[in-house]
């Protein structure tokens, strides 16, 4: 997909030993605690296209393998069992191929005024891409196994410093959970409760590159500029969903059937203590993944021949450095259509952090296509900017 020019061998082959093949992520600029790029951005662990789809909006409705990282008390209520094996999942901003091309076209002349004019052309350009390949997700009722061995992400951004600078900010995730949930007896409702365990080394790059050093070497990933670590961490969910009296102020909302869901996010949060050293002896700690809380609704409307449709509504990412009403808030709507269990799908519009967003998946016998386009937020409070991602998943869903 992307090309990273002359990544050193040794440095590929420890990437690939843990699933790291390539280390990218999301970038937009609170100061990071490694390199010399700020980061205003934040970044998500363990998204998925049919969430991003509605708006990102999922901690009230859970209702699949994404609960795992969502909101754990989903698994609890999961009427079946589901198995979703990634063959590859990639998504990318319309100007990014092309910029990147550019930078490795001029990388091969050697011509510092060429890199200059072309870093100095795109002055204030934001550029996002995002790949995943072969993760599994092994959920049943009441508990889930997911196996993420690459989850990537590629954020790049033209600024001026000290003369034109290409900012780099990359993630790479692989990340091992366990899940379980559990339904609780109370008078007037349904509660459901869960909690994921999740094992996860990453792979941080965090750099400004000057024009000059792009001109003799296009390589923006290099191993003595990685941070890396491991750390063990848990979330904690809870679902519930009211009894609806049948008369009162209130009886309107049978129509609705809301549920209401609220997630505790990285518990621990102590960081990325353990360190293999797989990309570079010398690597340092990355940042921590930070304590975040979510809470979340869903609006069940009558179903209407082969269509279920429901509305959605969260905040999330509270306690997170970087967060604001607009980066928290996330709203959307689904619209299901079955017509055999072999062939069905649905539909999505939402707003993630106040830019919209739009979803398909379509599951034609043990096939499923996700499509889906969003928008993150990349900049700051008093000047907002977005990158709008294209994105296409194909997995194996049964």
């Amino acid at each position: 997909m992307m090309h990273l020019k002359r990544l050193k061998r040794p440095v590929a082959a420890s990437v690939l030993s843990v699933g790291l093949i390539g280390l990218f992520a999301q970038m937009p600029y609170a100061e990071a605690a490694t390199g010399d790029v700020q980061d205003f951005s934040i970044h998500q662990h363990g998204q998925t296209p049919r969430a991003l789809g509605m708006g990102n909006a999922f901690v009230g409705v859970a209702d699949d393998f994404g609960a795992m990282f969502y909101n754990p008390a989903g698994l609890a209520r999961l009427p079946e069992g589901q198995t979703n094996l990634e063959l590859i999942h990639a998504g990318l901003d319309t100007k990014f191929p092309g910029f990147f091309s550019d930078i490795d076209r001029v990388s091969k002349t050697n011509s510092i005024s060429e890199m200059v004019q072309l870093l100095e052309s795109n002055y204030g350009n934001h550029f996002s891409a995002r790949v995943g390949a072969l993760n599994a997700y092994l959920v049943r009722p009441r508990w889930g196994l997911a196996l993420i061995p690459v989850d990537l992400t590629l954020e790049l951004r033209v600024a001026q410093s000290v003369g034109p600078q290409l900012q780099v900010v990359a993630h790479q995730d692989t990340t091992l959970a366990y899940a379980r949930g559990w339904n609780i007896a109370v008078d007037g409702g349904k509660l459901s409760m869960g909690a994921t365990a999740k094992a996860i080394y990453r792979g941080y790059f965090n750099k400004s590159i000057s024009a000059i050093e792009l001109a003799f070497d296009s390589n923006i990933l290099k191993a003595e500029d990685a941070a890396e670590g491991m750390t063990v961490d848990g979330d904690l969910g809870l679902l519930y969903t009211p009894q609806i009296p049948s008369s009162g102020f209130f009886s309107f909302l049978k129509y609705a059937k809301p549920t209401f869901g609220a997630t505790v996010r990285n518990v621990a949060d102590y960081g990325f203590t353990s360190n293999f050293h797989v990309i570079d002896k010398y690597s340092r700690e990355p940042n921590r993944l930070e304590r975040r809380f979510d809470v979340g609704s869903m609006y069940e409307l009558p179903d209407w021949w082969i269509w279920r449709s429901r509305m959605m509504l969260d905040i999330r990412d509270m306690g997170h450095t970087n967060f604001t009403l607009r980066k928290g808030l996330h709203m959307g709507a689904e619209f299901l259509w079955k017509v055999k269990s072999w062939f069905q799908g649905g539909w999505r519009v939402g707003v993630n952090q106040g830019y919209f967003t739009a979803g398909f998946n379509g599951d034609f016998a043990m096939f499923r296509l996700d499509l889906v386009t969003y928008a993150q937020e990349v900049g700051t409070t008093d000047t907002p900017k977005a990158t709008r991602i294209y994105m296409a998943k194909m997995s194996l869903d049964f």
